[in-house]
């Protein structure tokens, strides 16, 4: 079982409210219980019935919480990560309208965790996902590799923000990002929890975290990760999205955070998976 209870459930990664939702879409407001039950028990530290839970819920076919397990693979979440069965999970959650799974289905190309590498598929689930609008046009191929970087540096800040950094309520982290040139730039951050600087005697109120630092080091390190792309097949254009933060769920201390930032989106979903997917392994 991996030591990491952190658990983020970002749920719809759209750009701007300009973004056109299916009307299914605009009218989801709320998870379903199997998905908050189990989100819930993975906030309070809980992975026995974490694990129980997503074992109830696969059975069900609920689509978000079949997304959540795929989460819990992909990031190593009270069981062991394994990208192939993330990828699984994403796969199923995607084919019944969940536009989150499609972005991290599409995340799983990019890197090729799991399934055959490919940035054009990627640009594909991306698409689907609603990043289209976000890239202003792009090809597929390059809309797959900028998606790939902004999701792979979306769970590296998941995986490292401290407890607590980001405010209740906050505008989502946007960036803009040219895939040519490689330049990123930060166009808003969340608003940051802050702590009272006793050092000075003035008792400033100071952020507990450099947010622009955090994320141009996340952004350098997935930029480097990624598979290398044909330089050629890229698009000379800056590509503006938002991080995906929405929902951070963290462990401990006597239950959760629920952070929500603008644009979530939570899609419930009513076609059964199917098929199959792959049993969770005990922790």
């Amino acid at each position: 079982m991996s030591s990491t209870l952190r658990f983020t459930c970002l749920l719809a990664a759209v750009a701007s409210a300009a973004i056109a939702l299916p009307a299914s879409a605009s009218a989801a407001s709320t998870a379903s219980r199997s998905s908050r039950d189990l989100v819930k028990a993975i906030a309070r530290g809980d992975c026995d019935g974490a694990v129980r839970l997503a074992s109830e819920g696969k059975q069900s076919d609920d689509p978000q919480t079949i997304f959540f397990i795929g989460r819990m693979f992909a990031e190593g979440v009270c069981i062991d990560a394994d990208g192939a069965a993330a990828t699984t999970y994403f796969s199923h959650a995607a084919a019944q309208g969940f536009p989150g799974a499609e972005i991290e289905y599409g995340l799983q190309f990019g890197l090729g965790d799991g399934v055959d590498q490919s940035y054009e598929r990627a640009g594909e689930h991306c698409q689907k996902g609603g990043l289209e609008h976000q890239g202003g046009g792009a090809s597929l191929y390059s809309l797959g590799y900028v998606c790939t970087v902004r999701g792979l540096a979306s769970r590296r800040l998941r995986e490292t923000l401290p407890r607590d950094a980001i405010m209740p309520g906050s505008r989502a982290a946007r960036v803009s990002f040219n895939p040519v040139s490689g330049t990123m730039q930060i166009r808003t951050i969340p608003r940051i929890a802050t702590v009272r600087d006793t050092t000075t005697g003035t008792f400033v109120q100071r952020p507990i975290i450099d947010a622009d630092a955090i994320i141009a080091r996340a952004w350098r390190d997935a930029l480097n990760a990624v598979p290398k792309p044909d330089a050629a097949r890229l698009e000379n254009e800056g590509m503006e999205l938002n991080l995906d933060l929405d929902m951070t769920l963290e462990a401990g201390g006597g239950g959760g955070r629920v952070h929500l930032l603008p644009n979530s989106v939570l899609m419930p979903g009513d076609v059964p998976v199917q098929a199959a997917a792959p049993g969770l392994p005990h922790h």
